[in-house]
């Protein structure tokens, strides 16, 4: 099974980023061809998870201080050594997040994520919403257009399969929470990402 990992970047510096990773000397851009490195995906990973969790200025913090490490990887895979990474303890706005990954396909209720973190669900919820910066519930679906996203991309599920997969049974809610998170809707977003098997 392959994968596959892609990360947008915008910004005033993005173009000499973009010079320094895929032009040799003047020459045009072309694609970057390193070595598979369980140590660079372990940086993607990192820098993955943590927005996961929400868009608090810690979680940003961390995000950005690992990316360009992350880019320099890709610059200077021969120099490019191995390095220990933090481990992220499992606390229970963590277990909450795995529970949630983990189960994108059904339609948990707040009672059944903060069992998951051994937790009350007023004491969770308060928890979840000062480590993450959301509410729980507010977190899982924008999990669940994370994973509707990738199914877009890489599937030819049709619009209302993409919502069956996450345990969605009306395809025009799920349009309306889609494009709530993303501005456009599910449609449009096949389209404009040049995938070319929408479908209601």
């Amino acid at each position: 099974i392959e994968s596959i990992y892609w990360l947008h970047l915008s910004g005033s510096r993005c173009n000499e980023a973009v010079q320094a990773l895929m032009t040799e000397r003047g020459h045009a851009p072309q694609a970057v061809l390193v070595g598979f490195s369980d140590e660079r995906i372990a940086l993607f990973d990192r820098i993955f998870t943590t927005f996961l969790k929400g868009y608090s200025q810690s979680n940003l913090l961390i995000a950005n201080s690992t990316l360009p490490f992350f880019l320099a990887s890709l610059l200077v895979p021969g120099d490019f050594q191995k390095q220990p990474l933090v481990n992220v303890p499992i606390n229970p706005t963590n277990k909450a997040i795995q529970f949630m990954q983990a189960n994108l396909g059904q339609v948990p209720t707040l009672n059944h994520i903060a069992q998951s973190a051994h937790l009350s669900v007023s004491s969770f919820s308060r928890k979840f919403k000062q480590e993450t910066g959301y509410s729980p519930i507010d977190s899982f679906n924008h999990l669940r257009i994370q994973k509707a996203c990738q199914l877009l991309h890489f599937t030819e599920l049709r619009i209302n399969e993409v919502a069956a997969q996450l345990g969605i049974d009306d395809p025009f809610y799920f349009s309306r929470l889609f494009k709530k998170q993303m501005g456009i809707s599910p449609v449009e977003y096949r389209k404009n990402e040049g995938i070319q098997r929408a479908g209601r």
